[in-house]
């Protein structure tokens, strides 16, 4: 549980958008989806821990759409131990933009919004 003040200056999104990702200096790369987005950032889930500060090439993209961006993030948090008892092998990271461009962060957690709004009666 969260305890503290928050400081965040974007409103976070929860939702799933897909998220390819390399760590810098890495010829990996990894798939996982978005937890929440936000202008500032994004919460994702990985496969294995990294350690904050870690930098990562990303794309973030709405499944079957034109809807993308790429941009840069640096590990901002991340959970050591898997965060879902259900899946022992996911763990949880925020990533905060380096290099994001707003205009297509902001389509993005648009779609998300509407999505949201589908299903609220």
């Amino acid at each position: 549980m969260f305890i503290g003040t928050e400081n965040r200056l974007f409103e976070r999104i929860d939702g799933e958008l897909a998220v390819r990702y390399s760590p810098q200096g890495s010829n990996r790369e990894f798939c996982t989806t978005t937890k929440n987005i936000s202008g500032g950032g994004v919460r994702i889930s990985l496969l294995r821990s990294m350690s904050p500060g870690t930098i990562l090439d990303m794309e973030i993209f709405k499944y079957s759409s034109d809807f993308k961006t790429r941009c840069r993030g640096k590990v901002a948090w991340a959970w050591g131990e898997p965060m879902d008892k259900e899946s022992e092998e996911r763990f949880e990271a925020g990533i905060q933009f380096l290099d994001r461009q707003l205009l297509y962060v902001g389509r993005l957690i648009g779609y998300l919004k509407e999505e949201k709004d589908k299903y609220i009666l």
